[in-house]
Formats: structure tokens, C-alpha cells, sequence
């Protein structure tokens, strides 16, 4: 059974290495400042997140499985949001309340900051792993469909020698 693999676009593939970096930093920029400015740790996340969609479209889904990792994403989001919630309780520890800024009261070292890349991580890793999700499934479609059609057409040759 011979199998035809469609090849990406030169221009796309370049286009998604040229813009993907600067996509990943201008997220990472935006989880930092988020604090100081409009965006914050879910907008950032988001951005950084969507990476995976300009691996995606640049080298198909071999690339994603080969660039990224579901389960480590998926163990190191859980290590943020445990983080996250120990932050929080160093606010109890410190007899002040749940979330409450506990360093440097005043200055612009807060514990809001922590928590703001904290939640820019979780967020960047669970939308990955759901995207990983979605586009092993898509890929496995266009396998199917591929199959598929490889089939029908053997089958249609034999008809037609008979």
C-alpha cells in the first residue's frame, strides 16, 4: 500500500520558524508585565500557547509530536498550580489573609507578581496539552480519511481489471 504525504508550503513553513520565537517572546513579555500593565498571566499564557498552532502549520502534526510533550506539560502544570496555591498560603503563614501581599509591602515587589507568572505558566501549559489533544485527533482523522481513499481507489483498480 503506497502512502502520499502532502508536503507544507516552503512559506508557511518559514513563516511559522520566523514568527514563532517572536510570538513566544511578546507572550512572555506580557505574563511579566502583567502586573504593571493591561494583559497579565491568562492573556500571556494564551499567547505563548499558541506556538503550538505555528508548529502546527509549519511542520504538521510530526512536528508537534516531536516538539512537544503532553505529559511533561501536563506534570508541570501541576506544579504550577501547587505553586500558586503555596504563595498564597505564605499570605496565611504570615498572619495576613488568603492571597494577600506579604513582601515588601508597597514596593513593586509583591507577591502578585509570582502569582501573575505562575498563573501565565498554568495557562500556557493546559491550553497546550488540550491543543496537542485536538490536533492528534485532527491528524488522525486525515489518516483515516487517507486510508480511506487509498482503499476505495484499490478497490475501483480491481473492478476495473476485471
Amino acid at each position: 500500500m503506497k502512502r502520499t504525504y502532502r508536503r507544507k508550503n516552503v512559506i508557511v513553513r518559514c513563516g511559522a520558524d520566523m514568527f514563532l520565537p517572536l510570538g513566544c517572546v511578546f507572550g512572555c513579555y506580557v505574563i511579566f508585565h502583567g502586573n504593571t500593565s493591561p494583559g497579565g498571566g491568562f492573556q500571556g499564557g494564551v499567547l505563548v500557547a499558541s506556538a503550538i498552532l505555528m508548529v502546527y502549520l509549519g511542520h504538521g502534526g510530526s512536528g508537534v509530536k516531536d516538539s512537544f510533550r503532553a505529559t511533561l506539560l501536563h506534570s508541570s502544570e501541576t506544579v504550577a498550580e501547587i505553586m500558586y496555591v503555596l504563595i498564597a498560603l505564605l499570605g496565611v503563614f504570615t498572619g495576613l489573609n488568603f492571597c494577600m501581599n506579604f513582601v515588601f509591602a508597597g514596593h513593586q515587589w509583591e507577591t502578585s507578581i509570582l502569582m501573575n507568572d505562575v498563573v501565565g505558566y498554568h495557562v500556557m501549559a493546559g491550553i497546550i496539552c488540550l491543543l496537542i489533544v485536538m490536533l492528534n485527533t485532527l491528524n488522525e482523522d486525515d489518516v483515516r480519511k487517507d486510508e480511506n481513499r487509498q482503499l476505495r481507489s484499490e478497490s475501483e483498480e480491481e473492478v476495473e481489471e476485471e
